[in-house]
């Protein structure tokens, strides 16, 4: 009996796991961007082929919604998959504006599965080398439809 229910338990929390939805679509992590000075403030988050941005600091829910293109979305995914998760918390920044108000400060979280995977923050404009293509091209894609 106990080894039933020990089997039957298993078993239930394998079904439950499985059938649990994932924020990802095709192993692409949820990205969270985030950008803030004194008078600056910009918020970002791509999932599913879609860029979401808020420009208030104290947003509840993101205020405009940006279709991705295939071909953009197949860029960002492919730079995306290549960032070794692991290790962005342990990312070097390239400058250090940041501390005298010469850029806002800026930070990126990947979401995978559950699991939130945040940088240590850096200056925006100014991403570590191993994620620059990454936040370049999602912040163009904000600026270019004038989201912020």
């Amino acid at each position: 009996m106990k080894k039933f229910l020990i089997l039957s338990t298993l078993i239930l929390t394998l079904f439950a796991c499985s059938g649990s939805k994932s924020n990802t679509k095709n192993g692409m992590p949820t990205i969270f961007y985030e950008a803030t000075t004194r008078g600056f403030f910009l918020a970002l988050k791509v999932e599913n082929q879609v860029l979401y941005t808020a420009n208030e600091r104290d947003f509840k829910a993101y205020s405009n919604k940006i279709e991705i293109s295939d071909t953009d979305w197949k860029e960002i995914s492919a730079l995306a998959k290549v960032v070794d998760l692991a290790k962005v918390k342990n990312l070097n920044w390239p400058t250090e504006k940041r501390y005298s108000d010469g850029a806002a400060f800026a930070n990126i979280i990947f979401e995978s599965k559950g699991v939130k995977y945040p940088a240590n923050g850096f200056d925006h404009g100014f991403p570590p080398a191993e994620i620059e293509k990454l936040v370049t091209k999602i912040t163009k894609l904000a600026e270019k439809t004038n989201e912020y």
